[in-house]
């Protein structure tokens, strides 16, 4: 009897990821990131809280002297610095200027000149334009934010040579259950969660491509000074103004804020899922 159900994933993601993106007051992309200052804050707390998820990605990305790597969704070269300086040639692409010049101020500061960066939208970039295939490695950590993602992974498949790698949340991380806490105190909607890496994978199924999956811990501690810092730190991506919601979310982390090392941490496990497929020639 032939099975007459199909579902077509990446209308489940546009579905989904319209519903994240109809949130009242939600910002992500370029316009958060475009903000140097929040480029800045990032770039930081990205330092010193990703260098775990940094060397599980390195050691699956197993690059060599010499290796071309795009990077999509690049930020302030959270993973673009650490493969150059193992000796790869990144191509970095973001949307952000804010974080793209977080990018290029440290590879000047640690004068590293195998990092060409380029501004835009991986939907509407150009591989005959803007780019230069075909790469050794194709990756995407964290920033499948494209509405057609089929199109998007495509894109991505066609201008590697050698492995295409992706990284995405398999539950909620520990920012979207913030989110998911107050966002209706705050905005007076409730925040709709981001579509999961179960949609990555069946799009690339239906697709063709069969990729490795594994699904590994993210930990989502986030270590502050003081309250204040927090709320500082939180404000502007959960569009914070009023006092009335800066109090909300200064009374949310007086209770949910432990005392660590001195600090205080904001913490929470989840799962990510590491997803690669080498290029079929």
């Amino acid at each position: 009897m032939k099975d007459d159900i199909v579902v077509d994933w990446n209308e489940v993601w546009q579905r989904r990821l319209a519903l994240n993106r109809s949130t009242p007051e939600f910002r992500e992309g370029a316009d958060l990131w475009g903000d140097r200052e929040q480029a800045q804050r990032y770039a930081v707390r990205s330092e010193a809280g990703h260098a775990r998820r940094i060397a599980e990605v390195m050691q699956d990305l197993s690059v060599a002297p010499g290796d071309r790597v795009l990077d999509i969704g690049s930020g302030p070269g959270t993973l673009a610095l650490p493969l150059a300086r193992a000796g790869a040639s990144v191509t970095a692409v973001d949307p952000a200027e804010g974080m793209l010049a977080e990018l290029r101020a440290a590879a000047e500061r640690e004068g590293i000149t195998t990092i060409a960066a380029v501004r835009g939208l991986w939907e509407e970039i150009d591989p005959d334009r803007d780019l230069d295939p075909p790469y050794d490695r194709v990756v995407a950590s964290f920033s499948l934010g494209m509405p057609d993602v089929r199109s998007a992974l495509a894109a991505m498949d066609a201008v590697a040579s050698g492995s295409v790698h992706l990284y995405w949340f398999a539950d909620e991380p520990l920012w979207e259950r913030l989110y998911l806490a107050l966002w209706e105190d705050l905005h007076g909607a409730p925040y709709r969660p981001k579509p999961k890496a179960d949609c990555i994978f069946n799009v690339l199924y239906g697709m063709g491509i069969y990729p490795n999956i594994m699904m590994r811990p993210l930990d989502g501690t986030t270590t502050f000074v003081t309250v204040e810092d927090a709320v500082a730190h939180f404000a502007t991506r959960m569009s914070v103004e009023t006092p009335r919601q800066r109090e909300t979310l200064r009374n949310y982390f007086k209770k949910h804020l432990i005392r660590q090392d001195g600090g205080l941490a904001f913490s929470g496990a989840s799962t990510y899922a590491a997803i690669w497929w080498r290029k079929r020639g």
